[in-house]
């Protein structure tokens, strides 16, 4: 086991918490569909869900360096290749999801934002680069 590294994927895990705490506390609450504005892509319930996703990328962005760097740290024989290349993929399928939750009552309005389908494209290329 590599302990830097182990220490390091705890110190991505803090940061991932206390983001999400703060978030889900002080910031997200606060927000409302009155004050948002429209925008090109849809009303202001669309700018307060992409406004959410934004907050909660950045939490599972931590998340997944923790995860990455712990796996190196105690699985050091690991293919680097492989593993980031497959840690993408589990990241974009995690952003995928969280960008359609918003979208599960109306799914056509996936449409609006193409990020969930750029996020797919990108998890295919990177799968089929990992075998």
């Amino acid at each position: 086991m590599n302990v830097e590294l182990a220490i390091a994927g705890l110190g991505w895990f803090v940061l991932a918490f206390g983001h999400a705490m703060i978030g889900l506390r002080w910031v997200l609450p606060n927000l409302t569909k009155e004050s948002m504005p429209s925008t090109p892509f849809g009303p202001p319930s669309l700018t307060l869900n992409m406004l959410r996703f934004t907050w909660q990328i950045v939490t599972v962005v931590q998340l997944a360096f923790g995860i990455l760097l712990m796996t190196l740290a105690y699985a050091p024989d690991a293919d680097p290749k492989t593993l980031l290349l497959r840690w993408f993929v589990a990241f974009l399928i995690a952003g995928t999801v969280l960008a359609c939750w918003p979208a599960r009552r109306r799914p056509r309005s996936i449409l609006r934002l193409p990020v969930p389908l750029v996020f797919v494209l990108i998890g295919v290329m990177c799968w089929t680069a990992s075998t």
